[in-house]
């Protein structure tokens, strides 16, 4: 299932041309053949912002972590600050969990 809007991603397409498997394969591979229409649209929304934050230089996401005292473990929230022009992918959370 393809994304419902497909950003333009000129200088990301340039990191699939080198010599390496390129993370940026991957991505566009999630947005074109995910059978979940969510996993799709983040996706694309996601390369639409790492594109603009390529022209721009700079980087738009904020947040911190959050830990379990004594666990080792938490999460660390990402949230966009163009969210606006990128809603589908406007928070991103990860989990780290370390094993004691």
């Amino acid at each position: 299932m393809a994304a419902k809007k497909i950003y333009e991603t000129p200088m990301l397409d340039e990191l699939e041309k080198g010599p390496w498997p390129s993370f940026i394969t991957g991505i566009k591979a999630l947005r074109d053949n995910h059978e979940n229409q969510f996993i799709a649209d983040v996706t694309s929304s996601l390369l639409g912002q790492l594109e603009h934050s390529y022209e721009t230089r700079k980087g738009y996401w904020k947040g911190g972590t959050v830990s379990v005292f004594g666990y080792g473990g938490g999460v660390i929230p990402r949230f966009s600050e163009v969210a606006d022009a990128f809603p589908e992918s406007k928070e991103f959370h990860t989990m780290r969990i370390q094993p004691t």
